[in-house]
């Protein structure tokens, strides 16, 4: 077996990791190249050999600590999810109960609601016809007064009709008399302008009868 596959073998022996294994014993490798005499070979293994101790004993301590501290970090999960478990049994207790009280307080409320709505109905309902009856009441009374009131203008306007009628019969008589005294001057005008006409004629022929006479 070569050395590097001692030295490969036991670092892995020591839990180191088969990549930093594999660093280390390349680096060995290279450094044994550029090396010739025995003692430096020597002295370089025993400086790795060292090393990959030191690197063993780290890892074991920080394997340790990662150990140490996923052990402390799982004890106070495990509290942390207990208390959370608690809790949520709590709450849902809670809510459990803050539910039954409000279906209670919600149940009380609607029949509460559902008894004032029916009373007010109740109310409205007889306001309604206590309104309804006053308004038919008023309704009958102005239509009385209404009657009245047009029973009294049809037998004012039956009045007034009456004076407008003597009214326009007393006018006719008037322009009846009117149109005959018109009438009887107008035939007595015409029988002036007749003898006129009669007159203004006879002068004329008799003038006439005088020039033709004289000549």
């Amino acid at each position: 077996m070569s050395r590097s596959m001692a030295l490969y073998n036991a670092l892995s022996d020591i839990s180191v990791p088969p990549e930093k294994a594999k660093a280390v014993v390349e680096a060995w490798e290279a450094e044994v190249r550029n090396i010739a005499t025995k003692s430096d070979l020597v002295r370089a293994e025993k400086q790795l050999i060292q090393k990959t101790v030191d690197l063993g004993r780290e890892l074991r301590g920080s394997t340790q600590e990662i150990s140490d501290t996923v052990k402390t970090h799982g004890g106070q999960i495990n509290t942390l999810s207990q208390a959370i478990v608690t809790q949520g049994i709590e709450l849902r207790a809670e809510i459990k109960e803050q539910g039954n009280d409000f279906r209670l307080a919600m149940e009380k409320q609607s029949n509460e609601l559902r008894a004032e709505i029916k009373e007010q109905g109740s109310e409205f309902r007889r306001a309604i016809e206590t309104q309804g009856h006053e308004f038919r009441l008023s309704m009958e009374k102005q239509g009385h007064q209404t009657d009245t009131a047009i029973k009294a203008q049809e037998t004012a306007l039956n009045q007034m009709a009456v004076k407008h009628e003597n009214a326009l019969e007393q006018q006719g008589i008037k322009l009846e008399a009117a149109i005959k005294s018109v009438e009887s001057k107008f035939k007595y005008v015409h029988w002036q302008l007749s003898v006129i006409v009669t007159v203004v004629v006879g002068i004329g022929i008799k003038v006439a009868n005088d020039f033709l006479i004289g000549k």
